[in-house]
């Protein structure tokens, strides 16, 4: 079977859910019509080299996969039947870099996947820390405790002999010299 790289366009303003059901709905002409997936990858939002539509940026998304003529010149077909896609571009690609791209996109899935798995690992590691630090750390007193406790009251007596001590330190060595 021949393999099949289709690089398609949609606009930024579609939510999550409709961007998701459009990839879903073009993945299923792909899959019913017998063609296998290599690659089905969300590459995110780009800026356009030029307004489509009145779009400056484009979600894009790309599918490698293994199917018989009549499946790409379906998904063709659909793809400029529907209005949730903004451009779109279908190539055959050769043998040689076919077997290059579906090892490149072997390569490309299995390092995303070790990137998650990173993430997913500190996330982890700094809730565990910062569950550490509220254990250890004692307990702050909420706004009600601080609003009702009584403010200390100033007692000028001590003020006074405090301001006085280094006025009288200055005097006797005045009296010294």
């Amino acid at each position: 079977m021949p393999t099949y790289e289709t690089l398609f366009i949609t606009p930024p303003t579609l939510s999550d859910d409709e961007e998701r059901t459009t990839v879903e709905t073009l993945a299923a002409i792909v899959t019913e019509g017998g063609g296998e997936f290599t690659a089905n990858e969300r590459m995110g939002r780009r800026r356009l080299a030029y307004p489509i539509r009145k779009f400056d940026d484009g979600v894009y998304t790309r599918f490698l996969y293994d199917a018989e003529i009549e499946v790409p010149k379906e998904l063709e077909r659909r793809i400029r039947l529907s209005d949730n896609v903004l451009r779109s571009l279908t190539v055959r690609l050769e043998d040689d870099w076919a077997a290059a791209a579906k090892v490149q996109a072997v390569k490309d899935a299995e390092r995303r996947a070790e990137q998650a798995a990173e993430a997913a690992r500190l996330a982890e590691e700094e809730a565990a820390r910062a569950a550490e630090a509220a254990a250890a750390a004692p307990e702050a007193p909420t706004e009600e405790a601080v609003e009702a406790a009584p403010e200390p009251a100033a007692d000028p007596a001590a003020e006074s002999t405090e301001e006085a001590k280094p006025q009288e330190a200055a005097s006797a060595e005045k009296e010294g010299e």
